[in-house]
């Protein structure tokens, strides 16, 4: 659980981070072509709030996107930019400190040590994760 809990904190301070300063160019030219993703996490079943959703492409800036009470998530590539950058990523899924679910945290399998990937097409992607606290 703690391995877990700082997981978290250091995503969440990563995100703060990245949010602030920003990272690359910020010309719009630069960017790789995006799609827009969207989607909706639940866990056994219910919506999962404050939760960190991360898109991680190789080579590339990681999208992010946080859930809201109804676990729906939007991903922002850069400032007001939405989307992620096109193809193959590995996808990171944590709690944000303090979100007052009271549930345990993720299993290691969704953040730590993801097994979660998903290739971004161009235009609108949907992808729904619907994550089990128990492996």
């Amino acid at each position: 659980r703690r391995t877990a809990e700082r997981f978290a904190l250091r995503v969440a301070f990563a995100m703060a981070l990245v949010a602030v300063v920003g990272c690359g160019s910020s010309q719009v030219g630069d960017r790789p072509d995006l799609g827009t993703v969207t989607g909706v996490v639940t866990l056994d079943g219910a919506p999962l709030a404050k939760a960190a959703v991360v898109f991680k492409p190789k080579g590339l800036r990681t999208s992010r996107g946080f859930t809201d009470a109804e676990g729906n998530y939007e991903l922002i590539y850069l400032r007001d930019i939405r989307g992620a950058a096109l193809g193959e990523h590995q996808v990171y899924i944590t709690l944000l400190p303090g979100n007052g679910n009271g549930v345990t945290p993720l299993p290691a399998k969704y953040n730590a040590k993801s097994e979660l990937t998903q290739t971004v097409e161009p235009g609108s992607n949907v992808f729904d994760w619907k994550l089990q606290s128990k492996p």
